[in-house]
């Protein structure tokens, strides 16, 4: 009989010792999840935060010819440009999305309207591919002289209504282009001439959510090597 006490007196400890670790276990568990949660929310969205520099540094591009980050990032010099809704300045226009950015103007006759439909073929990819970003293409005409925002916006939503249309003054564009080296050149025309054609730089330019160029894209232009480039760029530079 006192065999038989000692056996459940043994078996009671056990179970409680076994609830003891238990309770420790999901604790420490607990403890964890909480721990990693507030690391992931100092770090912020994925559409907030900076890109982390020694990544970006580290990171090399697989083929240059689809796209070449930069060593260090490039901050957007603070500027204002017309929209069809009205002004809006580089750090607003820029904040909370990852940004595609291009420039040209509406009366190109090829050029722009051949890379809009490439970004117009690599927006739904990356959406696909990277669906916790919000991504954003913006078009710059450097042609205020002839596009009114109004014109700009029917003619990038010609190609997809979620691009946005910006223009500026000349000093505003060429405050933000010319650190970018996105260049342009009018050709000589006369006063009045309207039929004027403009030289411009055709690759796409990565602006991160706080303002910042990390990469370019050069033409020509391949949704589906871009949209590969930019998830492995994600993957080890931003996620």
């Amino acid at each position: 009989m006192s065999h038989v006490r000692y056996e459940c007196r043994f078996l009671h400890v056990s179970l409680t010792l076994v609830r003891f670790l238990a309770v420790l276990a999901l604790g420490a568990f607990v403890s964890f999840g909480i721990s990693a949660c507030g690391d992931q929310n100092q770090r912020g969205s994925i559409n907030e935060r900076a890109v982390d520099i020694q990544r970006l540094s580290a990171f090399e591009s697989k083929d240059l010819l689809v796209m070449r980050s930069l060593k260090s990032p490039l901050s957007v010099p603070s500027a204002e440009f017309m929209t069809v809704n009205g002004l809006v300045s580089t750090p607003e226009l820029f904040k909370g999305h990852w940004t595609l950015f291009y420039i040209g103007y509406t009366f190109c006759p090829d050029v722009c309207p051949t890379e809009l439909t490439a970004l117009a073929g690599l927006l739904p990819r990356l959406q696909q591919s990277l669906p916790g970003v919000k991504w954003q293409v913006v078009f710059l005409s450097v042609d205020p002289e002839r596009d009114t925002p109004k014109r700009i916006n029917e003619y990038v939503h010609y190609f997809d209504k979620q691009f946005m249309g910006i223009s500026g003054t000349r000093s505003m564009i060429d405050k933000v282009t010319k650190p970018m080296k996105a260049g342009y050149r009018i050709s000589a025309h006369t006063p009045g001439d309207t039929s004027y054609e403009i030289d411009h730089d055709t690759a796409y330019r990565l602006i991160s959510p706080d303002g910042k160029m990390v990469a370019i894209l050069p033409s020509p232009h391949d949704p589906a090597a871009m949209d590969q480039a930019l998830v492995r760029f994600f993957k080890e530079v931003v996620q």
